[in-house]
């Protein structure tokens, strides 16, 4: 007897197959994550970001004035700006002017996300990679925005970058990592609008060719600059 197969089966082999091994970096390995942007994102092994893409932007540039679908950002993003280091908007070169106002890219993802009544669809995508000590402050921004340049802009993807870090007495209260708000649909005003593009990081080679490019790109020294 041939069994029946749902639509509901398919997407859970869907997600179970998307799904990042559990393969955490071990000695001077930095830590690198990629986690989904989605209103109902569950699946085991993936921790799921805020459900829009508008709100992880605004977590990681600590902004308590915008608000989503759900309402008003939190006041603790705000209060906790004193772990803001450096933040921005990173476009390719060619960008239309509308795509640096506020929030734009991001509510446009929102809606299209929403638009295919799947809650689990991804919106945008939240990176978190950590910055290795061997790296001075003042080159933080220097590093980051060059690796967003180079493998996600360079290829088309609108991203949002903050770094976040806070040095106490004695050690760091909070250790130096970079965020990335990596859009995963097509963000410009023409017939792709709001189409889902896996090319960017939407598959798990390509999240694993972008953390061994921010391995390669951490593994920088002062005098390479």
């Amino acid at each position: 007897m041939t069994p029946i197969i749902t639509k509901a089966d398919v997407d859970a082999m869907k997600r179970i197959l998307f799904a990042r091994p559990r393969d955490r970096q071990v000695g001077d390995h930095p830590d690198f994550k990629v986690r989904p942007i989605s209103e109902a994102w569950r699946l085991d092994r993936r921790m799921p970001a805020y459900k829009t893409a508008v709100a992880n932007v605004a977590y990681i540039w600590r902004d308590s004035d915008a608000a989503d679908r759900f309402g008003a950002m939190p006041a603790k993003f705000v209060e906790r700006r004193c772990e803001l280091r450096g933040a921005g908007l990173i476009l390719p070169a060619s960008a239309p002017v509308w795509a640096t106002t506020g929030y734009t890219i991001w509510e446009e993802a929102d809606a299209a996300t929403v638009a295919t009544g799947d809650p689990t669809a991804v919106a945008a995508w939240h990176v978190m990679a950590e910055i290795p000590a061997l790296i001075r402050p003042d080159l933080w921004a220097r590093v980051v925005t060059g690796f967003v340049e180079r493998e996600l802009a360079g290829r088309g993807a609108a991203v949002a970058w903050a770094i976040h870090a806070l040095h106490g007495a004695d050690d760091w209260i909070v250790k130096p990592h970079a965020h990335l708000i990596v859009t995963a649909r097509h963000w410009r005003h023409d017939q792709r609008q709001g189409r889902r593009h896996p090319a960017w990081i939407g598959s798990w080679a390509a999240q694993k060719r972008l953390e061994f490019a921010w391995r390669r790109r951490s593994m920088i020294t002062p005098r390479m600059f």
